[in-house]
């Protein structure tokens, strides 16, 4: 197997599970909001994209928004994700609780952006 397959499956491997442990964190809260409270719910989750203080709504949407832009542009999509994670952590600089989430987010989007730039050379070969 060549290092860029390896790495190709590492990063499909790794990104999938940070993405399935954020979609078991967040997902339920995001269907609690929704069910208990209903429009006020949404609207709340709403507003919470824009405040990432001490919120995750807003840094998981970016994060799924970035990982589904990997699927099309590597490149594009690890900086999306990794501009996620240095915003929330600027952001929550005084919550060490944090690096839980961002952590696994900007190391998924490290590996993607080192794949796209292995592929990037190979292909300039």
């Amino acid at each position: 197997m060549t290092k860029n397959k390896l790495l190709s499956r590492s990063a499909t491997i790794s990104g999938v599970i940070v993405t399935v442990f954020f979609l078991l964190a967040f997902g339920p809260k995001i269907i609690g909001l929704t069910i208990e409270n209903g429009i006020n719910g949404v609207k709340k989750i709403g507003s919470e994209l824009f405040n990432w203080y001490d919120t995750p709504s807003g840094f998981f949407l970016t994060y799924f928004i970035g990982y589904i832009t990997i699927w099309i542009n590597n490149f594009w999509g690890a900086l999306i994700i990794l501009f996620a994670c240095l915003l929330v952590t600027l952001i929550n600089i005084d919550n060490p609780g944090w690096v839980i989430f961002t952590l696994p987010a900007a190391t998924v989007g490290v590996i993607y952006l080192i794949l796209w730039n292995r592929t990037r050379r190979l292909k300039k070969q």
